[in-house]
């Protein structure tokens, strides 16, 4: 018996490659605010949640712009930007793979749901998914609420079950539930913030591939 049923996936970061997109919007807005520029290495070592204290971390005025001004600024670049980031490498094969055992997989982001459903079926990968679920706004808030809704919908077997993640906030979530997690370190955040992290019932790896062979 294959020891995992259920996958529940990230979205940003973990199937889809926008790290550098967002380096460029962050230093776009960076440079109303001081002289600071990130790169990946430096933006993976402050990102992450909530969103109001990373850009605190990188040094954004919340008297010189609004965080919902902010947001809205964010927003409109990424939306517009995109359709030209990539997919993870071997996104395509690991979700082929993991169909073809028949296992369930599933969508959890704290990105806006209308959005992340759109990209998917941009990208061709929305058929894997048995559910795609995120948030009805554009603030990158907390994703435990529809995490919870996910599983209870769902029925899903928590101890057949893990999520894949690129964050810590994931971590948090699959603590939250009570599932195991495997946490990629080619995403948002760096590997080294990745294992300090860690708990027993975590697995931090450098990207998808070989993925299939831990947990199949």
């Amino acid at each position: 018996m294959k020891k995992y049923t259920n996958i529940i996936w990230d979205w940003n970061g973990t199937l889809l490659n926008d790290v550098a997109l967002c380096v460029d919007i962050a230093n776009g807005i960076l440079v109303n605010h001081n002289d600071t520029q990130l790169n990946i290495e430096t933006y993976r070592d402050v990102f992450g949640f909530p969103i109001t204290a990373y850009y605190e971390k990188i040094g954004i005025d919340f008297e010189k712009e609004s965080f919902e001004a902010l947001t809205t600024k964010f927003i409109t670049a990424y939306n517009a930007d995109v359709k030209n980031s990539c997919l993870q490498v071997s996104v395509n094969e690991v979700l082929e793979q993991f169909k073809q055992t028949k296992i369930d997989q599933f969508v959890l982001t704290a990105a806006y749901k209308k959005d992340a459903i759109h990209l998917l079926n941009h990208y061709g990968i929305i058929d894997y998914f048995k559910m795609v679920e995120g948030l009805d706004n554009y603030r990158a808030e907390s994703k435990m609420d529809r995490g919870h809704h996910l599983l209870k919908v769902n029925k899903i077997d928590k101890s057949k079950t893990v999520l894949i993640g690129d964050t810590i906030h994931d971590l948090e979530v699959a603590n939250e539930f009570g599932v195991h997690c495997i946490l990629v370190a080619n995403g948002h955040q760096s590997k080294n913030r990745l294992e300090a992290s860690a708990t027993q019932t975590t697995r931090v790896i450098d990207n998808l591939n070989g993925l299939t062979n831990i947990l199949l």
